[in-house]
């Protein structure tokens, strides 16, 4: 856990990876794009796959797989998660894509999120960050 200033950057390990896995970023990563933003739990494989909220009623196709998540909650808490992949699935220069263009796209979000009056918050919202083969591909979702 990483405290600035009161805003506490919360990084969790949940699993440890085979030879052959990778996650998307690192906590190097993390820190350097997140370290003055409001509460953060970030989560490395505390679930093995994504999988959608129950309550979203309209969930986007997929074509790969999703790398990462994050969410903002009513109160605005956000929890970022990522999710083991294959090194083959996910090859370096993926994640040289993803803290270069992907993780700056997500800093920008939650800073969004978090800039919200409250009364504009109805709900959850949701960005998942999809790696199809070729490139990220950033889905948002809202529901209750």
């Amino acid at each position: 856990m990483t405290i600035y200033g009161g805003v506490e950057l919360k990084i969790g390990f949940f699993r440890n990876l085979n030879k052959l896995e990778t996650y998307a970023t690192n906590r190097r990563q993390i820190k350097f794009y997140f370290s003055r933003e409001e509460d953060i739990d970030v989560s490395f494989g505390l679930n093995r796959k994504f999988e959608f909220d129950s309550r979203c009623p309209r969930t986007p196709q997929l074509n790969g797989s999703v790398i990462a998540s994050v969410s903002c909650n009513r109160d605005k808490k956000i929890s970022f998660n990522f999710y083991p992949k294959s090194q083959d699935f996910y090859p370096k220069n993926a994640n040289i894509e993803f803290h270069n263009e992907v993780l700056p796209s997500i800093k920008e979000w939650i800073h969004n999120q978090i800039s919200k009056p409250e009364t504009a918050v109805l709900g959850v919202e949701q960005c998942i960050i999809e790696w199809d083969g070729k490139t990220h591909l950033l889905h948002h979702l809202k529901f209750l």
